[in-house]
């Protein structure tokens, strides 16, 4: 895949594990522009039903947005869905310690970085958030990686 500078917005999805409690005004104010998984999904959401991640990955794709996920192995574990997309992933270290708010909170101290990142860094690429607000491990995600976890296909 070709690498290209975005000059368009760059959208965030927050996964399902933000639920409802989030005011995304916060990400507004911040500069992002927000959709969540209750107004992409509202009959699972609804219904509480999960939504597999590759799914998540192909609708990102389609509608333009770029991932905000607790999922710290989607890399390693749906890398194939991945590299067939230009999708940018930011997945937190780590789900259990930190409430959705502190992970909004963190993301809203890297915002300047996730920006430029969202806009310039070579797609699709996936990065780890701090709880201190800071990415690492941002890597783009090449067509000659493979799956590296076992585990039962989602689909």
């Amino acid at each position: 895949m070709a690498y290209e500078k975005r000059r368009d917005t760059c959208v965030l999805f927050l996964e399902q594990g933000f639920g409802t409690t989030i005011n995304p005004q916060k990400l507004t104010d911040a500069g992002f522009d927000v959709v969540c998984f209750a107004h992409e999904f509202p009959e699972q959401f609804a219904n509480n039903e999960r939504v597999l991640d590759p799914l998540i990955i192909s609708r990102c794709e389609q509608k333009g947005y770029d991932l905000f996920t607790f999922d710290k192995s989607m890399r390693f574990t749906h890398v194939e869905a991945i590299k067939k997309t230009s999708v940018a992933i930011i997945a937190t270290e780590s789900c259990d310690k930190f409430t959705p708010e502190q992970w909004v909170d963190a993301l809203i101290k890297a915002a300047p970085l996730v920006k430029r990142k969202l806009r310039k860094f070579q797609r699709p690429w996936f990065a780890h958030l701090t709880i201190a607000g800071k990415l690492r491990q941002i890597q783009t995600i090449t067509v000659e990686m493979r799956t590296r976890r076992n585990r039962p296909d989602e689909g």
